[in-house]
């Protein structure tokens, strides 16, 4: 952002001070702009990253952009290419594979990040392009009232008693939780390569349409589940955790018996950003043991750095950290989500959402 003209004359006045006082000018503070998911997470966020951040470096302020999903972060970054609005951003390993290949973002040098080297390998594969700060896995979100006995597999998203009370939170089509639903949904029709062909998971998904109640809930999925204007749905552990706890137990969420798949969430550099330093600085940050760890508590990500400290009962409630449910992952390759993202999101678009309600 262009500076105004009474910033300009301050700095031309100090500068000719420090010129004939011989005292160095000092740094001018820098405003940097994080771009990510908004709600909860955002909320968050700010509380237990960039507020103590902001306090241990009161010369960088740090502005929170939240946005839908990370569809929208990637639409942003290339409408803002040639004059990007922020300097971050937080979105999903496959949309940042795919702003790797577009140019959008800068790629940090690791050894220069003090905190890089105590990640986790999962996730690493892009680099400084893409660094993983949180880890999630797709959770059956469900009503309590509804389902005294949690539902065990993903099957009970096909109950027809279920009919009209089905959420899929699926954002017309471009949301990272129908991909990770195709690749779930495959496995039960029998295919578990979701590179040579998705086609069981369509015709199952489209089985499933006529009994959404509807495909981009508000305010969420959550929200909808838990006031039981839905009795089930799918969403992250993370954000269902956190609404376990602000509901009094009424919204549930479990991982079904034939496994989840994990999601990663990664922090880029935008490219041609105009505060480099000051981004890198709260990036190596956001890696810290400590940042991690606090919003691991609040929120229930898994944390990337692998000496931050959670307690056990945080950690319970944290798939990713659970040998016995981290041992039933489905193995996914982000790397190639990335590159054929189209033709698995096509489909939605195409093919499931217009068989529904």
């Amino acid at each position: 952002m262009k500076q105004s003209q009474h910033q300009a004359s301050r700095i031309l006045i100090l500068a000719a001070a420090a010129a004939l006082t011989g005292v160095a000018l000092p740094a001018m503070a820098a405003d940097i702009t994080v771009m990510g998911y908004r709600g909860a997470f955002q909320d968050n966020y700010i509380q237990a990253v960039i507020e103590p951040f902001q306090k241990e470096h009161p010369d960088i302020k740090v502005t929170y952009y939240g946005v839908q999903n990370a569809a929208t972060s990637l639409g942003n970054m290339r409408a803002q290419k040639s004059s990007p609005q922020t300097d971050a951003v937080i979105y999903d390993l496959s949309v940042a594979k795919i702003a790797s290949d577009e140019g959008l973002v800068e790629g940090l040098d690791t050894a220069a990040l003090s905190n890089y080297a105590d990640l986790a390998d999962i996730g690493r594969e892009l680099a400084g392009k893409a660094i993983p700060i949180t880890f999630d896995t797709l959770s059956l979100i469900y009503n309590h009232d509804a389902f005294p006995e949690e539902p065990t597999s993903w099957e009970a998203l096909w109950d027809k008693k279920q009919n009209g009370k089905v959420i899929i939170a699926a954002q017309g089509g471009g949301d990272i939780q129908a991909i990770l639903l195709t690749i779930i949904t495959n496995r039960l029709a029998g295919e578990n390569d979701y590179v040579k062909t998705i086609k069981p998971a369509v015709a199952k998904l489209i089985e499933l349409a006529p009994l959404v109640q509807t495909w981009e809930p508000k305010p969420d999925a959550y929200t909808l589940v838990a006031n039981g204007t839905a009795n089930l749905s799918i969403g992250y552990n993370a954000r269902a955790q956190f609404y376990y706890d602000q509901t009094g137990g009424k919204l549930r969420s479990v991982g079904p018996s034939e496994g989840t798949a994990a999601q990663i969430n990664v922090i880029s550099a935008i490219a041609n950003g105009k505060n480099q330093d000051a981004t890198k600085t709260f990036i190596n940050y956001a890696l810290s043991p400590e940042a991690q760890a606090r919003f691991a508590k609040m929120m229930f990500y898994a944390p990337t750095n692998t000496k931050a400290e959670v307690d056990e009962a945080t950690r319970a409630r944290i798939p990713m950290m659970n040998s016995e449910q981290r041992d039933k992952l489905i193995p996914v390759d982000w790397m190639t989500i990335g590159d054929i993202r189209g033709k698995i999101l096509d489909p939605w678009r195409r093919q499931i959402i217009p068989a529904g309600r």
